[in-house]
């Protein structure tokens, strides 16, 4: 299914596959990542068409700090590694991000720029979701929609929770 913009697909990502037969594959993928690991079988069969399923070898930029995409993605193989820009021009390692995790969630729901720049640490496999496909889930599968966004706020709330517990470390 397509969206209404053309997503942005970063240079190096190759389209992994389409069709009914790939939805099935992408589903399977679904069930393996933490957002959708609980979901049931034809609730990530229901979300797998308004995926899109790419693979990138190692270090292809996904996505930059500061770019507006309204995407988010799933990491469904292989890592990624998360930098901030700093003061000086540079930039520092947050996080490694493993299969089965999500990131950019907070930019496919206000579609804002990113608040770090996304670059595979490893040969990956991402699912990703446009903002405009995520209107559609809304609009088509209001019921689903609505669980998404319950896992999404519960992931975005687990990271608060963790954030707030490391910045107490420097208080």
């Amino acid at each position: 299914m397509s969206s209404t913009a053309k997503p942005y697909i970063a240079p190096g990502m190759q389209p992994l596959g389409s069709g009914k037969a790939f939805h099935e594959e992408v589903a399977v993928m679904l069930k393996n990542t933490q957002m959708f690991g609980d979901f049931y079988t034809d609730e990530n069969e229901g979300i797998a068409p308004y995926m899109l399923a790419y693979s990138a070898p190692k270090g292809v930029i996904v996505f930059r700090e500061g770019e507006r995409t309204g995407q988010m993605c799933l990491l469904v193989e292989g890592s990624l590694e998360l930098f901030k820009n700093d003061e000086r021009g540079g930039h520092k390692k947050l996080v490694e991000v493993r299969a089965g995790k999500s990131i950019g969630e907070m930019s496919v729901l206000d579609g804002l720029p990113y608040s770090a720049t996304a670059i595979t640490a490893t040969p990956s496999k991402l699912l990703l979701l446009t903002r405009d496909n995520l209107n559609r889930i809304m609009e088509e599968h209001p019921r689903l929609a609505a669980k998404m966004l319950w896992k999404i706020g519960n992931l975005l709330s687990l990271r608060l929770r963790q954030t707030t517990g490391k910045l107490i470390d420097f208080l």
